[in-house]
């Protein structure tokens, strides 16, 4: 159901729940300013690589008509100002639309205002209009600040997409996820750069057996007696001071069922925010290492015990029947 009022015909305040919003489309874009029935809107902005062409030329312009700015009720696009001019309008049905490189130095020079701004409007940033392969920024940083719509080129497979694909294993794969509560809460001083105790700060060490694999496809399929030499690195992806990546020694010779026993340690300070990606590899000394399968999810999804790990192909299918064996441990510290 699209949605042309107010949700139960409330006032424009807070904004509806996705409990509220199942099942409707919201249309997000500008809204005319006047009375009549077309009227000239400005591009809502340009990324950073548009903007060293368009330096001195004016910005193209479009015709909005008055029955698609109706339309726009909850997602109305605006140009972002200031954290300061955010607060003072309090207009929670406005969205902004950030490059990376502008929300990267937002979250770096003033984190804590960023996730403040972000409980009050939707941010939605977008990859580099400058990246033509198509490739993509990492996610996390920009989650780190609270932002709900990142926006990633689906068509180009890797440990961003990954990430992507895996903090939204959460919640049934519905497609929401709640923010932590120090993330919503707007008396935390939560900043993503450097969080401190009270604010989201919750230290744990994490240790990961890394034991055995089984049934690691090949690599190289053109080459009949082509054989793997696997090994596994470990990613942890959260703030910046939990990003960590530790690997095992690799296996020659072996992808039906390589031994490691090899023990990973991490100190994770916020949880809440991380993300572990497992990433089996073909160890190669004269270049790269090849990919072979990964798997990724949130900290707060992990069990502990022992537990086999059912990686994914890059684009994400299954690679049944090849599966990681590890035992998982967490201790508060």
């Amino acid at each position: 159901m699209l949605v042309t009022t107010p949700v139960d015909d409330k006032v424009l305040g807070e904004l509806p729940s996705p409990e509220e919003l199942k099942r409707k489309i919201l249309i997000k874009g500008k809204k005319l300013k006047c009375s009549g029935s077309t009227a000239v809107q400005q591009e809502e902005a340009t990324d950073d690589c548009e903007e060293e062409n368009v330096k001195n030329e004016k910005k193209n312009k479009k015709k909005l008509t008055r029955e698609l700015s109706d339309l726009v009720i909850y997602c109305q696009s605006t140009h972002f100002q200031s954290f300061d001019q955010t607060w003072i309008r309090q207009v929670s049905h406005e969205t902004s639309s950030f490059s990376e490189t502008k929300a990267k130095r937002l979250i770096a020079e003033n984190g804590f205002n960023f996730v403040v701004h972000n409980t009050l409007q939707l941010s939605k940033v977008y990859p580099l209009g400058c990246r033509v392969s198509s490739s993509n920024f990492n996610p996390q940083e920009m989650w780190n600040g609270g932002c709900q719509l990142v926006a990633l080129n689906f068509q180009k497979p890797g440990m961003e997409m990954d990430l992507n694909k895996g903090k939204f294993r959460q919640n049934g794969r519905s497609g929401y996820i709640l923010k932590p509560s120090f993330m919503r809460d707007r008396t935390v001083l939560f900043d993503p750069v450097r969080p401190i105790e009270g604010s989201g700060l919750d230290r744990k060490q994490l240790f990961i057996d890394v034991i055995t694999a089984q049934q690691l496809p090949k690599v190289n399929k053109d080459k009949k007696n082509s054989i793997v030499d696997p090994l596994v690195r470990v990613e942890i992806h959260g703030v910046p001071d939990d990003n960590a990546t530790k690997k095992t020694k690799h296996i020659e010779n072996n992808g039906f069922n390589p031994v490691w026993n090899e023990l990973l340690r991490f100190t994770i300070s916020v949880p809440e925010l991380t993300l572990i990606r497992f990433l089996v590899e073909d160890y190669d000394s004269s270049s790269s290492n090849d990919f072979i399968g990964q798997f990724t999810l949130p900290f707060t999804s992990v069990k502990e015990g022992y537990r086999h790990i059912h990686l994914l192909a890059r684009d994400s299918a299954p690679l049944s029947p090849a599966t990681l064996f590890v035992r998982v441990r967490i201790k508060s510290v």
